[in-house]
């Protein structure tokens, strides 16, 4: 039987998650942490803050499914976030600071 993609859910600390992600769309990336844009996706780092990238989250994951097989043999450490979880859970986040 061939491995498919499923998605799981796992606790993650979003203040780790953000200074190491590379938010991706359609043809660039940008980084979260110094907002470079035009990151390719194959970059392990940021050209411009030289934060490793450890999370991935695509703006559109299903126009990606074909490059995520060769993406994770390149880079099998790498994690891949959902970016409307991701962006929800931001936002809930800044509210929160805000009213503090």
């Amino acid at each position: 039987m061939a491995e498919r993609f499923i998605r799981t859910y796992t606790k993650l600390d979003l203040s780790q998650i953000t200074p190491h992600l590379l938010i991706y769309g359609d043809l660039s990336g940008t980084c979260a942490q110094c907002q470079k844009i035009d990151v390719k996706l194959n970059d392990p780092v940021c050209p411009e803050c030289k934060t490793e990238f450890k999370y991935i989250a695509f703006r559109n994951i299903k126009s990606h499914m074909p490059k995520l097989t060769k993406l994770l043999a390149q880079r099998p450490s790498v994690v891949i976030i959902d970016h409307d979880d991701y962006k929800r859970e931001k936002a809930a986040s800044q509210a929160e600071d805000f009213f503090k």
